[in-house]
């Protein structure tokens, strides 16, 4: 069951949403240093990684399920928010560069039809990134934050998941080390958790984070993002030889 975008504003206007947000937006960063000229989809709510893309951005798009509902973004994003079905994209074949799942595969139920129409829509080599609570964190364990519903992933079932559905992870890091308490002293301490908790407890992170590449083929007798065991997959020829 899809969390209520209301829900998922408030929980970001409050202090640990903040922190939360810092948190994600740091190890994004990372990853992607340079998003200049990239067409973006994020789906689910990804509005606190807006500011990854700078103070203009202009292909920026944010995807909000009709289930969770939609807000009214900022001014400069007025025209970037959008409510449809995750399962229908409302973009041709092969038309952006990346998309960022944020508060969205843990509800996805199934999962498949969703990966399936963004391996469609993204171009021949572009990104998904995917943030879902960790199975081993606290934070998966605690209702009081959004990571705490819906279904949690180990690393191994992540990836198999994305293998699946024909895509390649290639990225893998983690975040939200910090409790999730709102308790304003351990909240102080936010950015030490973040720094110093994963070098002895790195499986144990709040969120996994996955960047995977669309891999090209062409299904012979089965639609994209199926299992693939027992079916005719092959490469598509253009990839042959690289």
């Amino acid at each position: 069951m899809w969390l209520d975008v209301s829900y998922l504003k408030t929980f970001y206007n409050t202090a640990l949403g903040r922190l939360t947000q810092d948190s994600l937006c740091n190890k994004i960063e990372q990853l992607w240093p340079n998003t200049d000229g990239q067409s973006t989809l994020t789906i689910g709510f990804g509005a606190p990684l807006a500011s990854i893309f700078g103070p203009n951005p202009q292909h920026l798009f944010h995807l909000m399920p009709c289930q969770q509902g939609i807000i009214h973004l900022p001014s400069k994003e007025t025209n970037s928010a959008l409510l449809s079905d995750e399962n229908k994209l409302p973009f041709a074949d092969n038309s952006l560069d990346r998309v960022i799942l944020l508060h969205a595969l843990e509800f996805a139920n199934p999962p498949h039809p969703m990966l399936r129409d963004i391996w469609r829509v993204l171009d021949g080599g572009g990104k998904l990134l995917v943030i879902v609570p960790n199975r081993r964190g606290l934070w998966a364990r605690l209702e009081h934050t959004p990571f705490g519903h819906g279904q949690p992933y180990s690393l191994r079932q992540l990836t198999k998941l994305l293998q699946e559905s024909v895509f390649l992870p290639e990225q893998v890091t983690s975040a939200l080390y910090m409790p999730p308490s709102t308790g304003k002293f351990l909240q102080r301490l936010a950015r030490a958790w973040e720094t110093i908790i994963p070098k002895y407890l790195r499986l144990f992170s709040g969120v996994i984070i996955v960047e995977a590449e669309k891999r090209v083929y062409a299904p012979t007798n089965t639609a994209i993002g199926t299992d693939t065991r027992d079916t005719g997959w092959r490469a598509h020829p253009s990839t042959v030889g690289r």
